[in-house]
């Protein structure tokens, strides 16, 4: 028989036997047993989908103790940064208190600032970092655009005022820095 490409096709039989095998039945030490017909045995295909059943249930079992695992990392990263957080919230309460009975304007202050620091200090451990953006050019990837105001003091789109700060976690914006733009007439 000729195939597309001139050459005789190997029937069936010349297939399933090879030199190797010492004229055996390949397909019957390949399947491991068959039926008479031809068809493998019931006991392959049912140990088959046993094995498939197993897998499934394997791989069911990983994605839900992944996501279980996922959680709880979640969960202490949080709690870290809650005890912290704590150590930020009794002092304001402590400053808070003592400035009820202070008469000293300057000294509340100045402990309101220090509590600020530490509240600052912590964020930025934990990866925040304020978008610096005043003088520089707009990026639209760092910046939101609030207003454009005329002006000649300011190189063109390059941004004048911050209404709202943006921030950084761990190089990502989450939140973009709202600005003014400089729309400089001498430079269009």
């Amino acid at each position: 028989m000729a195939g597309k490409s001139g050459k005789k096709s190997k029937t069936k039989e010349e297939k399933d036997s090879c030199t190797g095998c010492k004229g055996d039945d390949l397909s019957e030490n390949l399947a491991g047993g068959q039926n008479k017909d031809g068809t493998p045995a019931d006991s392959d295909i049912m140990e088959l989908k046993e094995q498939l059943v197993r897998q499934r249930a394997e791989f069911e079992n990983f994605r839900k103790r992944s996501m279980r695992e996922k959680e709880e990392f979640r969960k202490f990263a949080l709690e870290n940064m809650m005890v912290e957080m704590l150590e930020v919230y009794d002092n304001f309460e402590r400053a808070l208190e003592s400035s009820k009975k202070a008469d000293d304007v300057n000294s509340v202050i100045e402990g309101v600032e220090m509590v600020f620091r530490q509240f600052v200090s912590i964020l930025e451990k934990e990866g925040l970092k304020k978008i610096d953006c005043t003088g520089k050019e707009f990026d639209p990837h760092l910046h939101e655009a609030m207003m454009h105001v005329q002006t000649s003091e300011h190189p063109d789109n390059h941004v004048v005022d911050v209404c709202k700060p943006g921030y950084e976690l761990n190089s990502k914006v989450i939140r973009h820095a709202m600005v003014t733009i400089a729309d400089n007439p001498d430079e269009n």
